[in-house]
């Protein structure tokens, strides 16, 4: 891979990730984050043999990202999860205040 194709997953990465940390304007931050990490922390795994400061860097960066791609997908299943009980509880509760 060419490095302006680093360069290019980097910048979607940064963009992903500020959009994740500042969500206001951005309800979807978490999936595109999460689908920017899939498709673009391929690119950080590649050597490049620019400078070994920067492969230290690209290096450390891989392991951010693959970090944070596992744990934001743990995260987003067990909010499907945690949404999928609350759903099931609802009506049931729904009916039992109604009755009081």
């Amino acid at each position: 891979m060419e490095v302006d194709g680093l360069v290019t997953a980097l910048e979607r990465i940064e963009h992903a990730a500020r959009d994740f940390m500042h969500p206001a304007h951005k309800s979807d931050a978490p999936s595109v984050l999460l689908d920017v990490l899939a498709e673009c922390g391929r690119a950080l795994g590649h050597p490049y043999a620019i400078d070994p400061g920067l492969d230290d860097a690209r290096n450390e960066a891989s392991r951010h990202c693959a970090a944070v791609q596992e744990n934001l997908s743990a995260v987003m299943e067990e909010i499907r999860q945690l949404h999928m009980t609350v759903s099931g509880l609802l009506p049931s509760l729904v009916r039992i205040a109604d009755r009081e």
